[in-house]
Parts: structure tokens; sequence; C-alpha cells
């Protein structure tokens, strides 16, 4: 990275807490008179308690539309004047008290963030009468904090702009920890956003290995980078052969982060890392490839995650490992017919060289089995068939243990990302059996997100639980909706720091 672009990664919060109780309205916010924008997040039963609005202008306009206004995700702007000084207002609307939820006030947060522009406004009070404890607080932090990311450091015009400080009008227990907390971890996904939006031309396994290195240092944790020639004395065929065709050599990353002590079990966090997914001799079609600068985005997730968890200092085990190739058609490159062996000694038949993210998992997930993990979790960009089966909001679960599937989608739904476990179906699993080799890399189209994690937990040894999250819709966004903004969306940290949070 260095020498090719000078960044500074400037996160939009000065995080402040006001222990007070809950102000409502605007006259009553004395000792914020020097803040130039106001957001209130109001639901249609908090409306009716303003009553100060329908003396000012703007704001009384506003009241006469409160259904409207407090509608779910609908946002209104205008202007006040403020004891002498021109405040903005944006409101957003939260719905109906009974349906409210932490992620519908993460989505508002998001969608209000970006009404204001941090080249003019610095200093925001925020409003939030339905915020009342850990997790909306966290949650609405969170929103501001991921609906303000930009990546622009490829961009040749830098464009300065004041960092944002933000006032909370809440009262929540320990608020300023929780703040704290939801702040690091929204900067954290958005490291890691930032590492899967540079291109291939910036990002390939050593950037890769370099990135994992910084954070065992910064954090004191243990690191191991394998190469090429480390690769090769442990057999890791797999990955070997995914990585051959490429002039950037292959990385296997292992961190491992001690917080609950010696011998306490580790749970494994496995990222699939293919710094860009040409297909291989399987050649990809030329539309939209330049996308596959994201194939590496679940070693990008499990890095942030345990970054995260280490800055946090939770009191879990966790072991990230990053399986890190380029996949490139070359003279070198494996084709269509070869057969490879596995670091487990199964021989995988390679039917399709763009079905190489289960390869490069295989060799990972099972050397995590080695290094004593008691559960894995893998999770990686790799099917199309999951997009085809859940769009682009939801990523898919495959595992051989329905309570921690069950654990992810909960885990999940509390950090505001969406899972759906997947049946995995004996019948599929069948048609994984190669005629030359042990194992097929792809069965076929029919049921390939099923097949794909099928193939990755052939490679899990002594039936230790495991699961497959398959993001590969859910990696990047093709547009800016709430708190995921298009590009690279980060989905998975939040949900493995919240498994490690209760310490699942």
């Amino acid at each position: 990275m260095e020498g090719i672009f000078d960044v500074i990664v400037e996160y939009p919060i000065i995080r402040k807490m006001e222990a007070d109780t809950v102000k409502m309205e605007i006259a009553q916010l004395k000792d914020l008179s020097d803040c130039n924008v106001v957001i209130y997040f109001l639901g249609k039963d908090d409306i009716t308690k303003l009553g100060v609005w329908e003396q000012r202008g703007f704001l009384e306009k506003l009241y006469r539309q409160k259904e409207k206004l407090c509608a779910e995700q609908e946002i209104t702007t205008g202007f006040i004047d403020f004891q002498g000084n021109l405040v903005k207002v944006i409101v957003c609307g939260l719905g109906e008290t009974a349906s409210f939820s932490a992620n519908i006030l993460r989505k508002a947060a998001g969608n209000a963030v970006r009404y204001i522009d941090n080249t003019i406004n610095n200093r925001v009070a925020v409003v939030a009468p339905m915020v009342s404890n850990n997790e909306t607080l966290g949650a609405m932090v969170e929103g501001l904090m991921l609906g303000a990311y930009k990546f622009t450091e490829c961009k040749s015009e830098k464009t300065a702009k004041n960092r944002l400080e933000y006032i909370f009008t809440v009262k929540v227990n320990d608020g300023e920890k929780i703040i704290a907390e939801a702040a690091l971890l929204a900067e954290n996904i958005c490291w890691v956003r930032d590492l899967v939006n540079r291109p291939a031309n910036i990002v390939n396994p050593s950037v890769m290995a370099d990135a994992a290195q910084k954070i065992a240092k910064d954090l004191n944790i243990e690191c191991e980078i394998l190469g090429k020639k480390e690769l090769v004395k442990k057999g890791m065929g797999a990955i070997l052969a995914v990585g051959q065709g490429s002039i950037h050599e292959p990385k296997l990353i292992t961190l491992k982060y001690s917080g609950a002590g010696a011998g306490s079990p580790y749970t494994a966090y496995v990222g699939k890392g293919i710094t860009f997914d040409s297909g291989g001799i399987s050649l990809k079609p030329a539309a939209d490839m330049g996308e596959m600068k994201d194939d590496m985005t679940g070693a990008a997730v499990v890095l942030g995650a345990i970054k995260t968890i280490a800055e946090l200092k939770l009191p879990v085990n966790i072991m990230a490992v990053a399986s890190c190739a380029e996949n490139m058609p070359s003279g070198s490159a494996i084709r269509p017919g070869d057969v490879v062996v596995s670091a487990s000694g199964k021989t995988i038949e390679i039917v399709n060289t763009d079905a190489e993210g289960r390869m490069v998992l295989a060799d990972a997930v099972w050397y995590a089995c080695q290094q004593g993990a008691a559960k894995v979790i893998d999770i990686a960009t790799l099917t199309g068939a999951c997009i085809i089966a859940l769009g682009n909001v939801t990523a898919s679960i495959v595992g051989n243990d329905d309570m921690l599937c069950s654990d992810i989608i909960a885990a999940g739904k509390k950090a505001g990302e969406s899972y759906w476990q997947l049946p995995s179906l004996p019948e599929l699993k069948e048609r994984l059996k190669g005629d030359t080799g042990d194992l097929l890399n792809c069965a076929g189209r029919p049921g390939d997100a099923i097949t794909g994690g099928l193939f990755i937990g052939e490679f899990i040894t002594n039936n230790i639980p495991w699961a497959h999250l398959d993001i590969g819709g859910t990696a990047t966004m093709q547009k800016t909706d709430g708190f995921w903004i298009k590009g690279a969306t980060g989905m998975g940290v939040a949900t493995l720091v919240a498994l490690a949070r209760e310490n699942k």
C-alpha cells in the first residue's frame, strides 16, 4: 500500500455522552445551542409529545403531517432559526412502536447521516426517545457511522471534511461504554470495507498477510503466515493449486487471540481470500469481472472480527484463518481434469477451476481443526447460486450442527445481518463423489449453494461443529440503502463479534 496511495481514514464521529434524561424538545437543548444539525428519531407514539413544534413554522407543517412524518424510514429535512442560529433539522421516522426494532433504527440512522454535509456541519445533536437500552443505542451509533462511509482513497482529488461531533441526549446505563464499543465495531467494519473496495492491483495475498501482521503487532496476538515453501511442506495442495497460475504466491494466515486463557477451546473463523478471481482456465465472462476483487471478503471479515474482539478484550479464544490466493489463467494454472492432493490427504478432481474458493477453504478448515479448533465457522463469497436462492440481503448457512447454525442466525439478527439455513441433503452430498479423485470440486449448478458448502464440510475432522456462511450476494451492494453503502458491506464482522460476545 505505501507509495501507491496516501491513505488517511477519517471516521465521522467523536464520542460524547450526555447522561441526562431524554430531552425531546429543541427549546430544551440549551447546552446544545451551538449544534448546527439536530436529528430526531421519532416513532408515531413520540410525535404527540412534541408540543413545542407547532410554534415553529417548518416544524408546525411537519406536525400536521405526523402520520407521514413518523412512517418507517421516512426522512424529512428543513431549517429553523434557534437562538439566532440556523439549525438544520432531520426527522427520521421509525414507524409503529409495536414493530420497532434496533435494526429499523440502524437503517434510519444510516439514511439520516447522508443528509449532513460534513464540509459545513460539524456538531450534531441526536434526539431519540426510543433509545432506551444497550442494543438500540449501539445500533444507532453503528448506523450513523456505517451510513456515512465513503471510499475515496483511489480518487485523485481529496476533499477535506470536518469531523462530526455527535451529542446524544439519551439515558442509557453505561452509555459512554456502549457508544465507544459500537463505534469501534463500526470503525472495523469500515476497515474491512476499505480492504475489500481496494482494487486487485493493490490487494494481493501478501498485502493480506501484511494487514494480519499489523493487527498481531498492534494487539500483541499470535500470528503465523505460511507462504509457498511452508504450504508445500505441509502438503496443502488445494490452496497451492488455486494459486499456481498467479505471479503472487498464496498465503495461509492464522491469528490467535487468547482472551479466555490457554485452557479454553478456540472457535475458528475461517475466511476465503481470493484477492482476484478470473475463474482461472474456466474463465469468467468479461462483463462485471472487475467485481471479483471482492472475492477476498471472507478473509477480510475474519481479520476484522478478530481485530474487534481483541480490541474489546472479550473473554474468548478465537482463531482467524485467512486462506488467500489469486486465481489466474496462465501456463502454470490448474486445468479441468487435474487431480490435486489436499492437506487432509483427500484428492480433489478439478471439474471447474472457477470453483476455487471451496478448495482454499478445504485446506484452511482442515488446518483449523488440526490447530485445536473446537468449532469452525467459515465465511466466503462462494456461489452465485446463493444469490439466485436468497437475493442480495440474506446469506446462506450450511452446516453439520443445527444449534451452531441457530446461534449464528440469532447473532445476525441482533447485528442487523440476515442468514438462512439451507438443508444439508445427503443426496446432494453423494453428487460430490469423483470418478478419478475422491471428491469433485464442483457438482454442477443445481444445488450449488449447498454442495459448495458440503464440499468444505468434507474437510472438517472429528465431527467438530461447523457452519459455512455464503455471503456471495451480500458482500457488496449495487446501491446505497440504510447503513449499507454501494460497494463493500463488511457483512459478517458484526455477526462474528456478536457470537464471541455471547461465547457461542
